[in-house]
């Protein structure tokens, strides 16, 4: 994600390990060559498929669809691999390969691990929208799609919109893996990911042996909408957190007055501040408006480790220093730098959530704590934004009768267990663990890559002995010098 287009969208961060060099080889008909993939030490099987752009119409052009398999290491492997989705939306799942080949590195040894780049994402004619010029580093602070930006992406993009939403892009995956040869496969879902399995399993129920569905961003939620109250929730946690714990709450006994003041301070006359550009080395002024400081507080709260650092940020900016503030938004920033495609994001949304925002819906948000201002980014982007024509059903529960373990983390601002709940309803067959203190992302923290490996491997959520996760702990809150004993 390139400046100027920071958009709070749902990621998850997973850490990895590698693997051991596979053979050339083809299955059913997508024919597979050796590749390798940065970050990888071993090799991987690489190939496209093409596909219609226009699914329904099937005329005009053909795109390439990227894939990339990590074999199993060993002989005799399982039939059906783990199929990794990417979230954002916008996300290619390719350069994800790092991150998760060490997290599947278990069940790499039995079974495939499938990456495949969505139509719109990664090396499958993403729909990328770079500006002309680096926008200044003031951009990085603010949530925000400037409307010449959106007019200027469509104007030089070499697609139709209407066909990246997720209904296309299912219906791409399921060729695929038939293209590849297997009958039936483990899905493995993270945040937007989770919509793609999901429609996968109501379309193509007989493709998902089993899903795993970390962060659940259901097609009946409401993107960006959705971002108010939960982010509200997350962060009312995390206050309430730190005035749990002794020495968060004696080191900053007025957090909640000083965060006040300064909201204030700032919505009447925005600050200045001067921090150094992550590329360049050079330091510049920040103007630090209201919506900068929400903006701050929110994209934290994805990372508790990042957000261990709030309280202390919240302090030091009421005393006038922003730079502990700011600097925790550039590392969250950094994270998202690369590998989202903000038109096929656009695409997604547009399509898919912003029309079901309703006049009440804005109501409520306008009088929210992060309000509403990046709610009407998105209205006015998506009112330029072709729109695809969904399926009758594609906002209906998903119901299904495949196995299926949901993860959530209890602080997601993004995909919090409310949302795990309300799609568990109508599936029969799934578990739904919560991780308390967890935030979005639960698939790489301590005792989740061993559930995830046992449910691929025995196909039953419900006998999972889930309780690990309870004992997760949130990461300590950062304290002045010398004031934790």
């Amino acid at each position: 994600m390139k400046r100027g287009a920071r958009l709070l969208v749902g990621l998850f961060a997973i850490v990895v390990a590698s693997c051991a060099p596979p053979r050339d080889e083809g299955r059913g008909t997508l024919r597979l060559s050796e590749c390798r993939l940065p970050g990888l030490d071993r090799a991987a099987l690489c190939g496209s498929h093409e596909v219609w752009e226009d699914r329904e119409g099937r005329q005009g052009r053909r795109i390439a669809l990227k894939v990339a398999v990590l074999p199993a290491r060993r002989r005799g492997a399982e039939p059906d691999p783990l199929v990794v989705l990417a979230g954002g939306p916008g996300q290619g799942a390719i350069a994800l390969a790092p991150q998760v080949a060490p997290l599947f590195s278990r069940l790499n040894d039995s079974r495939d691990i499938v990456l495949v780049d969505q139509r719109g994402t990664g090396r499958s004619h993403p729909l990328d929208c770079e500006p002309e010029e680096e926008p200044p580093l003031q951009a990085l602070f603010e949530d925000s799609l400037p409307e010449k930006m959106v007019l200027e992406c469509l104007e030089k993009l070499d697609a139709d919109p209407r066909h990246y939403a997720t209904p296309a892009a299912v219906a791409d995956l399921d060729e695929v893996l038939g293209a590849l040869g297997y009958a039936s496969v483990n899905l493995w879902g993270g945040s937007y990911g989770t919509r793609v399995a999901l429609e996968l399993m109501r379309r193509h129920p007989a493709r998902v042996r089993t899903a795993t569905l970390d962060g659940v961003a259901p097609a009946g939620m409401k993107l960006p909408l959705s971002f108010v109250a939960d982010g509200e929730a997350a962060f009312e946690r995390l206050l309430a957190d730190c005035e749990a714990e002794p020495g968060c709450r004696a080191a900053y006994p007025d957090l909640r007055r000083d965060l006040g003041a300064l909201r204030a301070r700032l919505a009447r006359s925005p600050a200045r501040a001067r921090i150094g550009d992550p590329v360049t080395g050079e330091t510049h002024d920040v103007r630090v408006t209201e919506n900068v400081l929400l903006s701050g507080l929110f994209r934290p709260l994805y990372a508790p480790e990042i957000a261990s650092l709030l309280p202390f940020a919240i302090t030091r900016a009421a005393g006038g220093d922003f730079n502990p503030l700011l600097a925790q938004n550039l590392e969250f920033t950094n994270r998202l730098e690369e590998n989202l495609s903000v038109g096929m994001h656009l695409s997604v949304v547009c399509s898919e959530d912003v029309p079901r925002i309703t006049p009440a819906d804005l109501a409520a948000a306008s009088s929210a704590f992060f309000g509403r201002a990046l709610v009407d980014d998105f209205l006015r982007a998506c009112a330029h934004w072709p729109r695809a024509t969904l399926p009758a059903d594609f906002h209906d529960p998903v119901r299904s009768t495949a196995p299926v373990l949901i993860l959530s983390g209890g602080i997601d601002p993004a995909t919090p267990p409310r949302l795990g709940e309300k799609v568990l309803a109508t599936l029969p067959n799934g578990r739904h663990a919560v991780a308390p203190r967890l935030a979005h992302g639960v698939s790489g923290q301590g005792c989740a890559p061993r559930l995830i490996e046992k449910f691929v491997r025995e196909a039953d959520a419900k006998s999972l002995d889930v309780s690990c996760l309870e004992r997760l702990p949130r990461p300590l809150f950062v304290l002045p010098a010398g004031a934790r004993p």
